[in-house]
């Protein structure tokens, strides 16, 4: 669990705080008048929330994305599709007799 700490106390102690959570896995909620601002975390964390590594999805986020579009496509497989520029002036056309 994170712990708070003040933007006083970050500017005193920004070393040692940085290394606590880069060597000890620590993580800070930085704190401006009791309120929350910011966090300190390492850089894997922050890595992690991000679900980047380099800028790049993962292995397994690509394998992912790969499943969910192969089963959407397997879904789509038997409907007709329609052009939907057609289809909004139809339904817009129908909407326009029935007000008049």
């Amino acid at each position: 669990m994170a712990q708070a700490v003040s933007v006083g106390e970050v500017k005193a102690r920004l070393s040692s705080l940085v290394n606590a959570v880069a060597f000890g896995g620590e993580r800070f909620i930085i704190q401006s008048r009791g309120r929350p601002k910011a966090g300190l975390v390492s850089v894997e964390d922050l890595r992690r929330v991000e679900g980047t590594r380099s800028g790049r999805p993962s292995k397994a986020q690509r394998l992912l994305a790969l499943a969910q579009a192969d089963r959407l496509r397997q879904a789509l497989a038997g409907l007709k599709l329609t052009n939907s520029v057609e289809e909004l002036a139809r339904i817009r056309e129908g909407r326009v007799r029935d007000v008049s």
